[in-house]
Order: C-alpha cells, then structure tokens, then sequence
C-alpha cells in the first residue's frame, strides 16, 4: 500500500521546477508577517520544517545574525533547489520523527507546511522536544481561501473532458483541522505549548491569465489531472480555460486568502500560562 504522505512528497519532487518559478513567489511574502513575533535576534539554533526550495532561508538569517540555520523537508527534489540557492544546512526528514537531539532548538518556523502532515499533534509535539525551554514555534497556514483564481472553471473543463479524479490522497490534507485561529491554538496546545497566539492577515495578489494557467499547469490540480489526457484534449482544455478566463472582469483575477499565523512557546522552568 503507497503511502500516501511519500506519495505527496515525490509529487513535490517532481514540480518542485515549477512550484519554484510561479507558485513560491506568490506565497512566500504571505509568511514574511510572522518573522515580527518571532524572538530571531537572540537564537542560536533555528529550525524551518516544510523548508521546500528554501525561499524563507535567507530572510530568517538577515533576522537572526548570530543563529545557525536547519532546513527539513520530506520532498528532495525541493531541497535539491534549495541547495542551489542557500548554503544552510539541508536535511531530508519526517516532521512525526525528526532526527534532532531534544532541547536544542531556539525557534522553530511551521510555514504552509502543517496541514500536509498526516498527525499534525504528533509532529508538533517533536517540533516541541526539539525545542528549549522557552523555545518559539511560529505557524503559517490557509484561513479562508477559495482557491486561486480560475479553480472553478479549470475543475469545469476537466470534467467536461473527462480527465481522471485528482489522485492526491485527501487522508494528507489536514487543512481544516487548522483553518481557524481557535482550530490552530486547540493544536498547539494539545501539541504541549503554551503562551499561544494566533491571528489573521488577508493578503492580496493580482494574476494574470498566463501566470494563472502556469502555475495550474505547473503544480497544481490540473497539473494531477491534465496528464490522464490525449495531447489534443489537453490543448482543448487549456484553451477552453483561457476563453473562459478572458471573458473575466480584472477583478476576478484578484487572490485574496486569508492567511492564519501562530506563535506558541515551550514552558520553561516558572511557567508560562497562556493570555
């Protein structure tokens, strides 16, 4: 029997070419609010789980000057980009069993990465044992989110066409265990944090059409279901896609997801209670 979170780590592998060029970009400013609430100045030892091509590296670094830098991620094919890019330390690894000694980490960053973990409990009570004692960890998940623009009509067309069922596994999605900032601190806590805090941010990108079709072709959904198609149905789909997407008003093309942060500490000795 596949498993369904490798399976989800080999389908980033393979797009990680495209997940680097049209679908990062979009999502990494989104994290940047995080980095305010978290205590980078001080931190000797950070660890960034879900670290994919390594878009955030380098920004966590000109914040903690004095901190050395761990990336993890379960997908080679995106950490093999990252090493490309940054010359932190990279490791394959299993957020529900990280490698890691116990309390020896000073922040821990979570970013558009939770909701892809089978038991999002078990892999933050690891990230908790890797932390120190009033070690921070800081999330960024999906709030209210349609999709981007266009996921409607490109679901339509490959219906219409009669392109297979998307084969991702939806067992790997934790999504709405965590769409919510009561949701995510009810995880925290159960993951044994404390002092948690969590709020929202709606952030807004504007698309074009052939970024729209880029990134769908690239790595998203129609890129799971697109490949069950002849080449010439494909074509059709596509261009139907691009009439149907054309005849949109400027502001459909308009992403607007609501995007859910958290921070949580580790209790250290006196105690620390949540407000």
């Amino acid at each position: 029997m596949t498993d369904p979170s490798a399976a989800l780590a080999a389908e980033y592998s393979d797009k990680a070419d495209a997940y680097v060029q049209y679908w990062s970009p979009v999502i990494a400013p989104m994290a940047q609010p995080l980095f305010e609430r978290l205590p980078l100045a001080r931190a000797e030892w950070i660890l960034d789980l879900g670290a994919g091509t390594g878009a955030l590296l380098d920004q966590l670094a000109e914040r903690a000057p004095a901190a050395r830098l761990v990336g993890i991620d379960r997908a080679i094919g995106m950490l093999r980009i990252a090493r490309r890019r940054t010359s932190h330390r990279l490791a394959v690894m299993d957020a529900e069993s990280l490698a890691l000694r116990s309390a020896g980490i000073d922040v821990a960053t979570l970013i558009f990465m939770l909701f892809h973990v089978p038991d999002p409990i078990a892999a933050l009570k690891e990230v908790r044992r890797t932390l120190r004692p009033g070690g921070v960890a800081g999330v960024v998940t999906w709030g209210k989110d349609e999709g981007v623009p266009g996921l409607a009509i490109w679901k339509d067309e490959l219906n219409a066409i009669s392109a297979a069922p998307d084969p991702r596994d939806p067992s790997v999605m934790q999504q709405q265990r965590m769409d919510t900032p009561d949701k995510l601190a009810t995880l925290l806590r159960a993951g044994g944090f404390t002092a948690v805090r969590a709020w929202t941010q709606v952030f807004e990108h504007r698309w074009t059409i052939d970024a729209i079709v880029k990134v769908q072709l690239g790595c998203g959904m129609a890129a799971r279901r697109i490949g069950s198609l002849s080449a010439q149905d494909a074509a059709t789909c596509e261009a139907r896609v691009r009439d149907r997407l054309t005849s949109l008003g400027p502001d459909a093309l308009v992403y607007r997801p609501e995007i859910l942060f958290a921070t949580a500490s580790v209790a250290e000795a006196n105690g620390d209670d949540d407000t």
